[in-house]
């Protein structure tokens, strides 16, 4: 996880949750420096992440030895339940787990930043990934909080209707309440991902910037219209071939005026080939960030992907019938409501992931436009090394959870097709056991 000055709140939120056992290092003047494992909160979310599992499967087996089960009340319900709450401890579980093993890792993706930061000066985005992330936190929490709510009250009113003047039903779903408490764990891990995985292409984006702004002439194509030239009305036509060849010599051997009023010989060319030797380093450190995200979050975020395709199926099946049959208002408020959770989680991974991959294929687009305009021998030597890297780490910059997958936006359309498709087959098994 990415952890600096704009991404603290994000931070402090994510140890609370036992997320981020780790302990700040600042300097004199208040900078972060480092970081070090922190015995206290390491205790505290072994302690947290141990005692939601044990009461979520204590409430599953307090459920299933009831006299009046409410949620598992039929053979098929029982293994929907299980199948459901494992794979949210899973999820919860393998995220804090992830961040408990992978300080050295983590440590190292934190240095990478922050030399790249230190690096491209330009960098001025910082209030705006504050908003952003303390934005998509306030979002996440509030609408978990509203779809956990409504739950809770539609699983009391069918526990109420199960009632009778021996049982108390409404036991049974509060003891289901470590169950919600591990959603705020998995939705601000997700905010965790996606504010790191958005750190990555911010950076990515920095860099591109600066590109432009050191070669403008890989931007001349984008810049400057294709000029026309107008032939004049003459009466000698080998005079008008000859005046049209003279524009064209001159057109072609002026120098190339850059967006910022210097021609490309101006430039410093050992300054350039410094400076573009520093952005190789950096291109290849932020392959290494990717890298490490998917080291440290390959497998909760494979449990997370399966999670959602799972219960983005099961929402959406469970609300369809429930409005085919005019059933229950406030059900389908829950449903939908939970719908809108998962299909943010959803995009909450593929997104942030997307962008990475946007902003490295922008910087292999800018390299190839300077290789073409770009004639200084020293800076084409460097280009070539570049380009060399760009090619050789291309799938360097997809995350990839396990090497299982690549997460980009085409899994989307792979997953609302798959959804579709199980969606009409469990209804139609459903009208053929309604017919039958």
């Amino acid at each position: 996880m990415e952890i600096s000055k704009t991404t603290t709140p994000i931070f402090y939120v994510s140890r609370l949750f036992g997320l981020a056992p780790y302990q700040i290092i600042r300097s004199s003047k208040g900078r972060i420096i480092d970081y070090r494992e922190g015995r206290t909160w390491f205790i505290y979310t072994v302690l947290v992440i141990l005692a939601a599992d044990i009461l979520t499967f204590y409430g599953i087996y307090y459920d299933i030895t009831s006299k009046i089960p409410v949620r598992m009340k039929t053979v098929t319900s029982r293994v929907v339940t299980v199948v459901d709450i494992c794979i949210i401890a899973g999820v919860a579980t393998s995220g804090a787990t992830g961040a408990f093993f992978g300080m050295a890792r983590i440590r190292k993706f934190n240095h990478i930043l922050r030399d790249a930061d230190d690096y491209l000066t330009s960098y001025t985005e910082g209030i705006k990934k504050r908003r952003r992330g303390l934005i998509c936190l306030i979002f996440i929490l509030i609408t978990i909080s509203t779809a956990i709510v409504v739950d809770i009250i539609v699983w009391m009113q069918a526990a109420d209707k199960l009632a009778t003047p021996d049982t108390n039903t409404r036991r049974n779903v509060c003891h289901y309440m470590t169950i919600y408490a591990l959603y705020y764990v998995i939705m601000v891990f997700h905010v965790v991902f996606s504010q790191s995985a958005f750190g990555i292409a911010d950076r990515f984006r920095c860099m591109n910037k600066v590109l432009l702004t050191v070669y403008p002439e890989s931007a001349l194509h984008l810049t400057q219209p294709i000029r026309v030239i107008k032939l004049p009305s003459v009466r000698n036509l080998s005079q008008a071939v000859d005046d049209l060849g003279n524009k064209t010599k001159n057109a072609a051997t002026a120098p190339i005026t850059t967006l910022t009023g210097m021609t490309i010989n101006q430039m410093n060319p050992i300054k350039s080939a410094e400076l573009l030797e520093r952005f190789i380093d950096i291109h290849s450190s932020l392959g290494q960030a990717v890298h490490i995200m998917s080291t440290v979050y390959g497998f909760a975020i494979l449990m997370s992907l399966i999670s959602c395709l799972l219960h983005i199926l099961a929402t959406a099946y469970f609300l369809f019938l429930e409005v085919l049959d005019d059933g229950n208002g406030l059900f389908i408020t829950a449903q939908f409501l939970w719908l809108i959770v998962h299909n943010a989680r959803l995009f909450m991974v593929v997104e942030p992931c997307h962008c990475i991959v946007y902003e490295a294929m922008r910087t292999t687009k800018i390299v190839c436009d300077i290789q073409r305009y770009c004639k200084d021998p020293s800076i084409r030597e460097k280009l070539a090394v570049f380009w060399s890297q760009i090619i050789v780490q291309k799938s360097y910059f997809t995350f990839s959870p396990l090497g299982m997958c690549k997460i980009d936006r085409e899994i989307i359309t792979s997953f609302y097709g798959a959804t579709a498709t199980y969606l009409v087959i469990l209804i139609q098994f459903q009208r053929s056991d309604n017919m039958g």
